[in-house]
């Protein structure tokens, strides 16, 4: 059963990204988080923010984690994003 990190957005509502057969988020600056997994290919996920520090990173990774260990049926993991941060919008860009 496919597996998904949520994040909520201001602008774009709820981000639902394929964990497919593995992720990894690197904070870029604090305002750009990218995120790259095997389902996007060659792409990359791209989180346009406010504030985006290690914490975020760390809740990316857990809910990557918990994704891992709960049941197949459960197929969202909600990413908590730190308070003070921001997740405003997301875009799919090619890897440079």
């Amino acid at each position: 059963m496919a597996k998904y990190i949520t994040i909520s957005t201001t602008n774009d509502g709820v981000l639902q990204a394929p964990i497919a057969d593995g992720m990894m988020a690197r904070l870029r600056s604090a305002t750009v988080v990218e995120v790259f997994s095997s389902a996007f290919g060659s792409n990359k996920l791209e989180l346009t923010c406010t504030g985006a520090n290690q914490a975020l990173i760390d809740n990316i990774n857990a809910a990557i984690r918990d994704a891992a260990e709960t049941n197949w049926r459960d197929v969202l993991s909600p990413v908590t994003v730190p308070a003070g941060v921001t997740v405003a919008d997301y875009e799919v860009k090619v890897v440079s």
